[in-house]
């Protein structure tokens, strides 16, 4: 244990009132003894040695990537056989690939390099994928706007002058522009979903618990899944057949258990359409009216093909945007303030990171962006007065929301609504983080990461040229279920 951290006979009234307990109560003396002979115990764990980064070769983009999808290219392949063969992939920054920089998009981390590939970039190369490149995105995860993306600003392939949907920005771009066939993106509220559909691209959020987050930078514990971006509803499935399983490392995933997501997808013909029921929530609508109306026409796409619609409805839907607010913005505060550790969770984290965490803030916290900043400020606030009593109350409406959730999707397959109430937001045009944007982004797709449901965003039209995006919402566990879904209207639409 380092000296600067031993503990004195100065510092036990400082522990004292940080417990919330009266420092009379102690004898300084005394308890720094005992507490300096269990901090030689503890010390032993200094004995372990740490894992040392593999070589791998990595380097800078190139003009091969005109809209900055990548901040960091590769090309690392273990096997060409498996589920991925023949696909190529990227890897959005918060996820570890051993040996690359992890920056999560932030200049804090611009040299941080893991020593442990994530568990999910490990199972990518165990099923014969080829990593091709880190994807760009905003910085920690936070934002959807020019000032968030750090590094190199990825624009939208339909329109550069239009933002391309954080944060897994990167990822979607690099699909959209076929610089990859799928991407490993992170949705915490949406960041999967709004690339996806501003980009036209698929995007699959898993349920809650099937994808290890194993070397993944958390942005919310609760509400964080790590998800796929792709071309096509197949190579979606093939991805999901990679990565999802339990993991010995993750405690959030024993109880998953995988489907068979590929055959799902392959069994789809067109008789297929006739066995979909699909509910409409009035939740999901109330966007921009285009958007409504392009999602409403795809609906009724695919009732004339022999899908079965009804109008449904999501209660206690008020409170999921609330709840989500409140759950993301206290567990990354605490998340931070822990230096990147989850003492709530049984799992293996990566004291390598835990130490860059704590050097970056102590000695370089000013290069974090503002909005970042804005968030962890807020964040504290919360921790720092009611924000326990309100994530215990989150926790409830998120116990009323998922009810609602499963209420309606009692009697059909699916859920179906748009993706994102807008298009694609002009650079120079309202930002998410403008007023109330962001809280209308995520009106749509931050309730299912709150509850725990699978969704996936696949294209259904354009708006003067960007692509709307049309979102199928399962069962949880039925991510089978919601990917068959996609693939039924990717069949009747072309």
């Amino acid at each position: 244990m380092d000296d600067d951290q031993s503990v004195t006979a100065d510092n036990i009234g400082a522990y004292a009132r940080r417990a919330r307990f009266d420092p009379d109560r102690f004898d300084p003396a005394e308890q720094a003894a005992a507490m300096a002979a269990q901090d030689d115990l503890v010390a032993r764990l200094d004995e372990l040695e740490a894992p040392s980064p593999p070589d791998r070769e990595f380097w800078d983009p190139t003009d091969d990537d005109p809209n900055a999808a990548f901040l960091t290219r590769c090309d690392l392949q273990r096997t060409d056989e498996g589920v991925l063969s023949g696909l190529t992939v990227a890897v959005k920054d918060n996820v570890a690939v051993a040996g690359l920089p992890m920056t999560a998009g932030s200049p804090l981390f611009a040299d941080h390099v893991p020593a442990e590939d994530a568990t999910v970039v490990d199972r990518i190369l165990d099923a014969g994928g080829r990593i091709v490149g880190k994807a760009n995105m905003d910085e920690f995860a936070l934002g959807g706007d020019a000032a968030t993306m750090r590094f190199r600003l990825a624009r939208n392939p339909n329109d550069t002058d239009h933002q391309p949907g954080g944060s897994s920005a990167g990822s979607g771009v690099a699909v959209a522009d076929g610089l990859a066939d799928v991407a490993l993106g992170s949705d915490t509220g949406g960041s999967v979903r709004f690339p996806a559909s501003f980009c036209g691209v698929v995007g699959l959020k898993p349920s809650r618990g099937l994808v290890p987050t194993t070397g993944f930078v958390q942005f919310s514990k609760l509400n964080d899944e790590i998800g796929v971006l792709a071309g096509g509803v197949e190579d979606a499935a093939r991805t999901l057949d990679a990565i999802a399983g339990p993991d010995p490392r993750d405690a959030a995933t024993d109880g998953a258990t995988p489907e068979a997501y590929v055959d799902a997808v392959a069994s789809v013909d067109a008789a297929a359409v006739e066995s979909l029921t699909v509910g409409v929530p009035e939740e999901l609508f109330g966007g921009d009216p285009a958007v409504d109306r392009a999602v409403r026409d795809a609906i009724d796409d695919l009732a004339s093909a022999g899908a079965t619609v009804r109008e449904v409805s999501i209660p206690h839907f008020e409170y999921a945007i609330p709840a989500w607010w409140a759950i993301a913005m206290i567990e990354i505060a605490a998340y931070v303030e822990r230096n990147g550790v989850n003492f709530w969770q049984r799992s293996v984290g990566d004291p390598g990171f835990a130490a860059a965490v704590d050097e970056a803030l102590a000695a370089r916290s000013d290069e974090l962006g503002d909005y970042p900043a804005e968030v962890l400020l807020y964040g504290q606030h919360l921790l720092a007065t009611d924000g326990p009593e309100y994530y215990a109350r989150a926790q409830r409406a998120r116990e009323l929301v998922t009810a609602g959730v499963d209420e309606a999707l009692a009697a059909v397959d699916v859920l179906a609504g748009p993706t994102t109430p807008m298009v694609a937001p002009a650079w120079d045009g309202d930002s998410y983080l403008e007023d109330s944007t962001l809280d209308e982004a995520v009106r749509t797709t931050g309730p299912f990461n709150l509850t725990g449901h699978p969704a996936v965003s696949v294209p259904c039209g354009t708006i003067d040229g960007l692509p709307v995006g049309l979102q199928f919402v399962g069962p949880r566990g039925g991510d089978a279920t919601a990917l068959r879904a996609a693939a039924i209207w990717e069949l009747i639409d072309g």
